[in-house]
């Protein structure tokens, strides 16, 4: 009796497992027909306007650039949703090597400085004296790119700071992306990191940023986190081990 009770108790446990998939999965490809469809429209509604032979040469430059942008989005969600992808089923691997961190925040802000609005500046607080880390290059990247991209859509003025800082004692490294920004709501902490979780509805993204950039950070060996004490703006914080 015991062991079919057993078995009874897993059956309807695999079945909640089975519906509460159903529910996400269904959740997911309304939210990427909704997030695919918006970019897709802009795409082909000015590459239709384009082709107009009345189209003015000024506003093909500016069409162009619409369209250049939307494929840009368009292009990232992809990612995204192939990331989430190969993390759910077991195949994210890491290429581990040497990085130099100064070197590192450089190439983050040159690869985002189109995303900056004119009134930000952008500051690099680096830990004193060289430091190099083993990590994949390509992955911690993508934290950082993720973290600021999201600074830049909240902060119109003022500055964003990507900082590191050597914590021997620790044996790790602190990342810091510290913003001037509009900040977001303690009451929103929480779920910052959970996927499809955008901190404005009104926003481009399809709120997956921070949940892969939670999964790589773990992967790595750190942690990820937002500062709850710091009210200027928003600060996130992840570390990594030395």
């Amino acid at each position: 009796r015991r062991t079919l009770e057993k078995n009874e108790k897993e059956i309807l446990e695999a079945k909640e497992r089975a519906e509460e998939g159903d529910k996400l999965k269904s959740a997911f490809l309304a939210n990427m027909s909704h997030e695919i469809r918006t970019p897709l429209n802009a795409i082909v509604g000015f590459s239709q306007l384009m082709s107009e032979e009345s189209c003015a040469k000024e506003d093909r430059i500016s069409y162009s650039s619409v369209i250049a942008q939307n494929s840009e989005m368009l292009l990232t969600l992809i990612s995204d949703i192939l990331d989430i992808s190969k993390m759910d089923t077991g195949k994210f691997e890491l290429d581990i090597r040497e990085v130099n961190l100064k070197e590192l925040c450089n190439r983050i802000f040159q690869t985002t400085i189109h995303l900056k609005r004119e009134g930000v500046e952008y500051i690099c607080k680096p830990h004193q004296g060289e430091v190099i880390l083993k990590t994949d290059l390509h992955r911690i990247s993508q934290v950082l790119i993720n973290l600021i991209t999201n600074s830049n859509k909240f902060t119109e003025k003022g500055s964003i700071t990507l900082g590191y800082e050597l914590r021997p004692e620790k044996g790790d490294v602190l990342f810091t992306v510290t913003d001037t920004g509009r900040g977001i709501p303690a009451e929103k902490h929480s779920r910052l990191f959970a996927r499809f979780e955008k901190l404005d509805e009104y926003t481009q993204g399809a709120g997956l940023g921070l949940a892969i950039s939670k999964q790589i950070v773990t992967r790595l060996g750190g942690k990820i986190w937002i500062d709850p004490d710091y009210t200027n703006g928003a600060r996130f914080c992840f570390t990594h081990p030395l």
